[in-house]
């Protein structure tokens, strides 16, 4: 039996690498949509949001989000790509708009009113957003592409931890919506 000792390099070729990041692209240009849905929706929230507290940080995570706005452009960069900007931004306010129609139709049904809404809204399309970024880390990984990989992880990273913070305030919130019908 033959036994392998030591680390075995596969280099690949130019073509074949640049496929890959063609495909690493594509994913970017999706993850750039739920960046831009997300973006979008938190500007649009801050101002029906009436608790002082949640608004505030609702501003905090539209902040931090300019700045992972900026990830996406750095990570196109490191595969020597640009986005298709205007594209994903033409797209995401078609997604946002179908995926808005929607959340309202449920949240009908299921009785809920006012402000509380966004805040239900935003948690799901960070969610996404963060899904994205978490597979573009690993699309980092995949490639051998550390510098992918760093931006990926901290974007994510803090992605989760306004998810933590969004669905504490739905949570919280919720019964004011539903049950009392009012705004929060």
């Amino acid at each position: 039996m033959y036994e392998l000792s030591g680390t075995i390099l596969i280099e690949l070729d130019n073509d074949y690498l640049s496929g890959q990041l063609d495909i690493v692209e594509k994913w970017l240009e999706h993850t750039a949509t739920a960046q831009y849905v997300l973006v979008d929706k938190l500007t649009k929230a801050v101002p029906n949001i009436e608790e002082p507290h949640i608004r505030e940080a609702i501003e905090k995570m539209a902040d931090a989000n300019e700045h992972h706005t900026n990830g996406v452009e750095q990570l196109f960069s490191f595969i020597d790509r640009k986005q298709n900007q205007k594209s994903n931004q033409v797209l995401a306010t078609v997604v946002e708009k179908l995926e808005e129609g929607l959340m309202r139709f449920q949240e009908l049904l299921g009785g809920a009113v006012g402000s509380w809404q966004e805040l239900h809204h935003l948690l799901l399309l960070n969610q996404q957003a963060m899904g994205a970024f978490a597979v573009v880390e690993q699309l980092g990984l995949s490639l051998g592409m550390k510098e992918i990989v760093d931006v990926s992880f901290s974007i994510t990273h803090e992605k989760k931890m306004h998810q933590i913070i969004l669905q504490e305030y739905m949570l919280e919130m919720a019964p004011i919506s539903i049950l009392y019908k009012e705004n929060i």
